[in-house]
């Protein structure tokens, strides 16, 4: 977020913070949810998608993966409640800073979210 940093508003340093703070939580839960499909019940590790999705996993586990990937594209998306970066950040930001926020990291998390 080096452009709304650089040449944003008057709250521009607040407005890119929060951003990179929501983010990288977004993040942070798509990260423990791939790795708990990885690492569940096998004795080698794998990143393999045809391998995860053909494995069994327990109903309790499937809806924490679900709700750790929900949340995290909640916030990529971003959806209520967890779209509180959004009106600083664009609001801060310059025109093509909007441009790219919902060109990128919008089309993003709505096509993941499917």
């Amino acid at each position: 977020m080096l452009f709304l940093a650089m040449w944003g508003g008057k709250r521009r340093l607040y407005a890119a913070t929060k951003f990179i703070l929501y983010t990288a939580a977004g993040s942070l839960f798509i990260l423990i949810g791939g790795l708990i499909m990885a690492f569940y019940n096998s004795n080698e590790s794998t990143f393999d998608f045809q391998l995860l999705i053909n494995k069994t996993y327990p109903l309790e586990l499937e809806i924490i993966v679900y709700l750790s990937f929900l949340i995290a594209y909640a916030v990529k998306l971003p959806i209520i409640p967890f779209h509180t970066w959004l009106p600083d950040t664009h609001g801060e930001a310059h025109y093509s800073t909007c441009m790219l926020l919902a060109g990128i990291l919008f089309k993003n998390g709505s096509l993941w979210i499917n």
